[in-house]
């Protein structure tokens, strides 16, 4: 897969522009636990579907590209996070994400933030979420948001809540009104935001929903971004938090189930700000595929999303869309397959030859962003995709 998408991008005879940005999202999430493994696997779904694809399609607007590192499964240790937290390269215009789901404990007289385990039992390994975000804020992007969702003491057990949204088996949709919240949420500020979803000697709860179960922290920062934010005029990252923090608590305290297995039972998210105004990035045509090498399949993701970001922009050319959805089709077998995804659930929607599917979206003035889930091929090259396809709401 490696020679395969190189080729690919070397055909492409571009690169990214002097002004380039990017937004980096740095996910960790522990899917294999016996325990939370597939609440896990549920939230990471959910995280990408809900969130990082909504704010990818709206930055794309402003000019930035997307670096995703998905870690999950059995990639998910303290050495991999060391190393791709320090490695990580970035521009003084980037914005860095870093999320983590999984096992947690209390960072005893260190700090109020936790250690994250990353899989491991061994306490020497564990990771400081602290220790996370001030190497990542080092690295003088506008903005770095940290956020650890796990256990500041003990781990919880699942409980029940009906999410304030419905499961979409369809296309994936974003309001006008989400991409402003998002674009004032993102774009609005540079500084540094450092958040977890308990407080010391508390769990983190796990809940039940209609879409699948995750936790309850998470759910609720959903729910901000899908609900709350775009029927604010003014929202900010604090006035965010305190809604979060009081509907965790709340739910927490009058879930039943959790009640009866530890009375009492509190989560209180906390979080810091340190934030200043700052001008929005002006709006661009998002910059032209890289031309660097792939070094592996998360690499390989990132540029194809890109490439498919660029030929479904508006604000691209269509003699220019069209140029280049005919140079992708070159490292996709002739009869591959593309599958588009629901939001929610693991529904394929429709499918379509690669060739079809190319010129649709080099074509369309509905289209928002593409997406890339996955993909798979062999030497003759990619033959199997899967996207979700993002509209606006109209």
């Amino acid at each position: 897969m490696k020679k395969i998408l190189f080729v690919l991008f070397l055909c492409l005879g571009v690169s990214m522009g002097m002004d380039a940005k990017t937004i980096h999202w740095l996910t960790f999430i522990d899917t294999t636990d016996r325990n939370v493994g597939e609440i896990d696997k549920s939230s990471r779904q959910l995280l990408y579907s809900r969130w990082i694809d909504l704010v990818n399609t709206t930055l794309k607007d402003n000019g930035y590209s997307v670096n995703i590192v998905d870690i999950y499964d059995s990639k998910t240790t303290p050495e991999n996070c060391k190393a791709i937290v320090n490695g990580l390269n970035c521009d003084s215009e980037d914005i860095i994400v870093f999320y983590y789901i999984g096992h947690g404990t209390e960072n005893t007289g260190a700090s109020k933030y936790p250690l994250m385990l990353m899989g491991q039992i061994n306490a020497s390994k564990f990771i400081p979420l602290s220790w996370v975000h001030n190497t990542l804020k080092s690295k003088g992007a506008r903005l770095t948001i940290s956020i650890g969702m796990c256990c500041n003491a003990r781990q919880g057990v699942a409980g029940k809540i009906e999410p304030t949204f419905g499961a979409n088996y369809g296309n994936t949709y974003v309001s006008e009104e989400q991409s402003n919240c998002i674009k004032k949420m993102f774009l609005y500020y540079r500084g540094d935001v450092l958040i977890t979803s308990a407080s010391p000697n508390e769990s983190s709860w796990a809940c039940g929903t209609t879409i699948g179960p995750t936790d309850y922290f998470t759910f609720s920062l959903l729910d901000q971004f899908n609900n709350e934010l775009p029927e604010m005029s003014n929202p900010t990252w604090d006035a965010m938090m305190s809604y979060i923090k009081e509907d965790v608590y709340n739910n927490v305290r009058n879930n039943a189930q959790i009640q009866n297995i530890e009375p009492g039972a509190t989560q209180t998210p906390i979080w810091e700000t340190h934030l200043t105004s700052a001008n929005t990035p002006t709006t661009t045509p998002p910059d032209k595929p890289n031309t660097e090498d792939v070094s592996d399949k998360s690499e390989m993701l990132n540029t194809l999303s890109n490439a498919l970001a660029y030929i479904s922009s508006t604000k691209v050319t269509p003699r220019e869309r069209i140029a280049i959805a005919g140079k992708i089709e070159k490292v996709f077998t002739s009869n591959a397959v593309v599958r588009i995804m629901s939001q929610d659930g693991n529904i394929v929607v429709d499918k379509e030859n690669i060739s079809v599917f190319l010129g649709r979206i080099a074509t369309s003035r509905l289209l928002e962003n593409v997406t890339v889930v996955d993909a798979s091929g062999d030497a003759n090259g990619i033959n199997s995709l899967r996207v979700r396809e993002i509209y606006k709401k109209r």
